[in-house]
């Protein structure tokens, strides 16, 4: 529990507060979010909750809730606007009524999870439609970068041997960004499909 709270803790203060600070990948969230109209949203793993203020006016949603491991994200998000609540989301399960928002985001979330089963059951709960209403981000294991990676002998983007050296990556050694932190979980788009998760965009941004 320690180390998911000290690796949640570094992304305090990181996130966006305005669209001309988001990166690609993020623009293409808020891209897809704009396509909609939504009531109340949810973002799970919400850092300190301004991506999460950005998504609500993305969509024109009256209300956004979020869900983070650590007290000093919650305090922080809720400061920034937010409905914030803490729990470990690879065990305890949402504090929502059944059918209770219209989407969820999980933005590079799922892929650090023990029990990744157990979000996508409680997602599936809170939704208010099963098939439409999640939104996720995360690396593509069978990705054509991760695929050349590997012929060249490096480690695929996102799969970390140690928690705080950058080890078997392509690019300069060192020290890791995020000491601590690696995905521990590792997705395909066939993995993704037989989870029963309906994919309706797909787009690669290695960095």
């Amino acid at each position: 529990m320690k180390a998911k709270i000290r690796y949640a803790n570094t992304f305090m203060d990181t996130t966006p507060r305005r669209i001309e600070e988001c990166d690609a990948r993020q623009l293409e969230v808020l891209k897809i979010f704009s396509r909609y109209k939504f009531n109340r949203i949810l973002d799970v793993g919400c850092a300190d909750g301004n991506f999460s203020i950005l998504l609500k006016e993305a969509c024109n949603a009256r209300e956004v809730y979020g869900i983070k491991v650590s007290e000093k994200g919650v305090k922080l998000t809720r400061k920034n606007g937010v409905k914030a609540f803490q729990l470990d989301i690879d065990e305890e399960d949402f504090p929502f009524e059944d059918n209770y928002f219209d989407a969820v985001f999980a933005g590079s979330v799922i892929e650090y999870l023990s029990d990744p089963d157990h979000l996508l059951e409680e997602v599936r709960r809170v939704l208010k439609l099963k098939d439409l209403g999640l939104f996720i981000t995360l690396p593509n294991l069978a990705s054509l970068y991760n695929k050349i990676l590997l012929l060249l002998g490096f480690q695929p983007f996102g799969m970390n041997i140690s928690l705080k050296y950058r080890v078997g990556k392509f690019g300069r050694s060192g020290e890791t960004v995020l000491p601590g932190a690696g995905n521990i979980r590792y997705f395909t788009l066939r993995s993704l499909k037989e989870l029963q998760i309906s994919i309706y965009e797909c787009w690669s941004d290695p960095s």
